[in-house]
């Protein structure tokens, strides 16, 4: 548990964010420039990002399925 808190925490290069979640890092950029796109922090020329606001950020537009949808509660 404790080396799990401890990943959570770390923060990520562009590069190290765009390989764990499937993004391209140019995508990355682009939603910088943007103002869009997972939360991120610079510290002099450097961009880092941490875990919890890219999942956060991934976490904002679900796309609900059918199967999503709990129907017994009268979902459809």
């Amino acid at each position: 548990m404790k080396s799990e808190k401890k990943m959570e925490r770390r923060a990520l290069s562009p590069e190290e964010a765009a390989t764990m979640y499937g993004l391209n890092v140019g995508t990355l950029a682009n939603l910088r420039h943007a103002r869009r796109g997972p939360k991120f922090f610079k510290i002099g020329k450097k961009v880092v990002y941490f875990i919890e606001d890219i999942e956060a950020w991934i976490r904002q537009s679900p796309v609900l399925t059918r199967d999503s949808l709990d129907i017994s509660a009268g979902g459809m």
